[in-house]
């Protein structure tokens, strides 16, 4: 099963997902932009400046990569995969920036993997901000720090979430507890499949 894991940067997305695939035997973890895709910084700083397609196609490229080395590489058909961010991210984020962008997985002749399920993470956004800047917040990070982009993103990720195959997660325990509730949300959704 394709389990994408997405939220606003900083809610704890990639340390769900890395608790998930401690606790799924045989589950395999993986994130957009993969390794491959070196020079993110570069591509979100001057890439970005210049050319917002050129960004967008960036991002695009990496979801049809990830979507295409899943299909080679992992048995998703009777593992878990763990996806943090996906096409629904790229999306998302294009569309904040005024570039219409569809949620649609049949890209230039090629069927994308279309996710089972989307953990959406959410978080206290004076929680969100600790975390971020502790980290080191990137440029992209600064510009959820406004109210009315933050509120975008989540307007924009609320109206293409599938209801039907979405959980919403809260995350605001402690990461284990976190991650152990959101596993045995993930196998009930997997028995009523």
């Amino acid at each position: 099963m394709l389990v994408v894991i997405t939220g606003l940067d900083g809610s704890g997305t990639s340390s769900i997902a890395e608790k998930l695939h401690e606790m799924d035997s045989g589950s395999f973890l993986l994130k957009t932009p993969s390794e491959v895709y070196s020079d993110r910084k570069i591509i979100d700083h001057d890439v970005r400046e210049i050319s917002k397609v050129a960004h967008m196609l960036y991002y695009l490229s990496a979801d049809v990569y990830i979507s295409d080395y899943i299909r080679k590489n992992c048995d998703y058909q009777n593992h878990n995969v763990y996806l943090v961010r996906y096409l629904i991210d790229t999306v998302v984020s294009n569309r904040v920036a005024k570039i219409p962008l569809e949620l649609n997985y049949h890209i230039f002749g090629n069927q994308l993997l279309i996710p089972d399920l989307t953990l959406f993470v959410g978080l206290e956004e004076n929680q969100r901000q600790f975390r971020i800047t502790n980290r080191g917040k990137s440029e992209l990070d600064f510009v959820l720090d406004n109210d009315q982009k933050r509120n975008l993103f989540l307007n924009e990720f609320h109206q293409l979430l599938d209801p039907e195959a979405t959980i919403y997660i809260k995350n605001d325990d402690l990461l284990e507890n976190v991650a152990v509730d959101t596993y045995q949300k993930i196998k009930c959704f997997q028995n009523r499949k």
